[in-house]
């Protein structure tokens, strides 16, 4: 399990637009002379829907049939699918004062396959900032990306609100205002870029290693402190089969598009 306050190898993250409020743009200060980061909106949505699940046909309380605790480190603490301000999400459930909240890691159904196609896009809703529980300041959720095989798996992008994080990569972020916010993951080949709402974080050439035949997403908190909103919706896989061309040192074009199964709710919890 990655924590991004403790990292050795970093991560990586990415996000269309989203159309609720969301609170400030994510901020890049880590120091880098690039002016790809937080200034590109060149994320591209794949067209070929492989898994989508916005909970909507999931009852309250239960935990959803497209989703499965088997997998490398998969469980941990219980989930189950909550209601929030006209949507659904997978919440990591709170435990009582006292006792920690441990990480939640979930995959995907996906059909049997060897490897997921050479090109291909991760997109999320989650909402970020720290725990109104406890006093701890850095007490702060993290979502972590996870692929790899049935005998393991690895992290692929982790994010927080200080935070993305890659295997060879990374980029500080500002999202601590307890709202969603849009993450999204580009992966060609060995190549992932990551985006927060719209906006390119971090790219890394060697970020990831195929072949890929599960995905999944782990819920954590730093040191386990108990969480009030740790959870995440509208997740969505889809193989990118025709995409404009990209160069991934050059410029891109704006992409507003909402594809199939990418819906935008109107969400905020500020």
């Amino acid at each position: 399990m990655v924590r991004l306050w403790a990292f050795s190898a970093p991560l990586l993250l990415l996000m269309p637009a989203v159309a609720w409020p969301i609170g400030n743009p994510p901020q890049v200060t880590d120091g880098r002379a690039d002016d790809t980061l937080g200034n590109r909106s060149d994320f591209v949505p794949g067209d070929r829907l492989i898994f989508f699940d916005d909970f909507s046909k999931t009852e309250v309380g239960e935990f959803p049939k497209q989703w499965t605790l088997k997998g490398p480190g998969g469980g941990g603490n219980p989930l189950s699918v909550v209601s929030r301000n006209g949507g659904k999400f997978l919440f990591s459930e709170t435990p009582p004062e006292g006792t920690p909240q441990t990480s939640s890691t979930v995959y995907v159904r996906l059909p049997k396959l060897s490897d997921l196609a050479e090109e291909f896009t991760v997109e999320f809703d989650a909402i970020f900032g720290y725990s109104r529980l406890v006093t701890d300041l850095q007490a702060e959720k993290q979502y972590d990306i996870r692929v790899g095989s049935d005998a393991s798996s690895y992290s692929l992008l982790a994010i927080s609100s200080e935070r993305v994080v890659s295997r060879n990569a990374q980029s500080r972020l500002s999202l601590a205002d307890g709202k969603v916010h849009r993450v999204a993951v580009w992966v060609n080949g060995n190549y992932v870029t990551a985006y927060v709402d719209g906006q390119r974080m971090l790219s890394d050439p060697e970020g990831a290693e195929r072949p890929i035949a599960r995905l999944g997403l782990e819920l954590s908190t730093y040191k386990d402190t108990r969480q009030d909103d740790l959870m995440f919706t509208n997740f969505r896989i889809a193989e990118a089969t025709s995409r404009p061309a990209r160069n991934e040192g050059g410029s891109g074009d704006q992409c507003d598009e909402v594809a199939d199964g990418a819906s935008r709710l109107p969400l905020d919890f500020g």
